[in-house]
């Protein structure tokens, strides 16, 4: 009963959250409004640090050793990848860039082909699944080409912007996930204390940007017009950052894949209801294409195994450091916005030099 309790906070905390932040960021983008970006990472960030350092006290978690500048350098990558990412809501409608998050996996794969690494065919077939699928909903119509609430019809050619601008954003996304392993590799770092850090670089980097750019006026005129939305992302977001936490901590990635998978279809689902965008048959063929892919990933991963079960926990493993706590390429696809989610790998062995 305990566990059917749980699982029942974690699975509402999540869609509540990261359903209402995409909701609210497609509210911001929406309509003729322009969101200031560095406005939002900064109030976003400066809401997730204080998250995070809630959540390092009260697991008690051990500061890091890691040296303050390579902590810099995952801040850097991860708010160029959050700036691209809502930067190219002005180019393309929400649906567009939530289906384009699940092209993830392009960049990382053209990038590990360049460095020798060899791919199954299953997975090479996905990914030009997930493509073509994006490809039938940005091409199939007029609908594709036009924001909800009087904005007005966006040219082919700002939706390569926004395209680029998201594809961008993917690689900021492969750029943090590498360097984040190659750390890893020979430090030991806590989940909350790792989001700390990175959070607290961003808030720094974007307060710093708004000052050199001479952008603290946009900064006051955006909390003047939006500033309950931009806490409300921001509260959000560090909510369902935190339930992700909590739920795999207790029932495994596994069942946060399942939850993430659901989670994005809902959003999709509820973008298209609230928002008013009416598609016509190649896109919601497209919609469906892109789901099916990411059914077939999630069995993929979930085919495999290794410790993404329920079963008692291997001796001397302790939960993996969780950046962000944002999934890879697995079915929880964190970006609604830049919460999205982040990449996880649920136990490592405790060694001298870490995972």
């Amino acid at each position: 009963t305990g566990k059917v309790i749980w699982l029942t906070i974690c699975f509402f905390g999540i869609m509540f959250s990261f359903v209402g932040y995409g909701l609210l960021l497609e509210y911001a983008t929406s309509g003729g409004r322009k969101l200031h970006e560095l406005s939002f990472l900064f109030v976003t960030s400066l809401l997730y640090t204080c998250t995070a350092a809630a959540g390092r006290h009260v697991r008690d978690e051990t500061p890091s050793t890691i040296p303050p500048a390579r902590f810099a350098v995952l801040g850097v990558t991860s708010m160029g990848s959050t700036f691209c990412s809502v930067r190219s809501l002005r180019y393309v409608i929400f649906p567009i860039q939530v289906l384009a998050k699940s092209c993830k996996p392009v960049p990382v794969m053209i990038m590990g082909a360049f460095m020798g690494k060899h791919y199954p065919l299953k997975k090479y077939f996905n990914v030009c699944l997930i493509v073509a699928g994006v490809g039938l909903f940005m091409g199939g119509g007029d609908a594709s080409s036009k924001k909800s609430n009087g904005d007005d019809e966006l040219s082919s050619s700002s939706q390569i912007v926004g395209i680029v601008l998201l594809f961008i954003s993917l690689c900021f996304d492969g750029g943090t996930g590498a360097y984040e392993d190659k750390l890893m590799s020979v430090h030991s770092v806590g989940p909350f204390d790792l989001m700390y850090n990175i959070q607290l670089g961003k808030t720094i980097i974007a307060g710093v940007s708004l000052l050199v750019l001479n952008q603290v006026h946009v900064f006051m005129q955006m909390c003047q017009d939006m500033g309950f939305v931009l806490v409300a992302l921001g509260l959000t977001g560090a909510m369902g950052q935190v339930f992700i936490f909590v739920t795999i901590s207790k029932f495994g990635a596994l069942t946060c894949s399942i939850i993430g998978l659901a989670r994005k279809v809902t959003t999709l689902v509820a973008s298209i209801y609230f928002y008013g965008h009416h598609l016509n048959g190649v896109q919601i063929a497209g919609l469906v294409v892109c789901v099916t892919s990411m059914v077939m990933n999630f069995t993929g991963k979930s085919g495999k195994g290794g410790g993404h079960g329920h079963g008692a926990p291997a001796p001397k493993k302790e939960l993996a450091s969780i950046p962000e706590m944002r999934y890879r390429d697995n079915a929880v696809e964190g970006k609604m916005g830049d919460v999205e989610l982040p990449p996880v790998n649920v136990v490592k062995p405790i060694t001298a030099g870490g995972r």
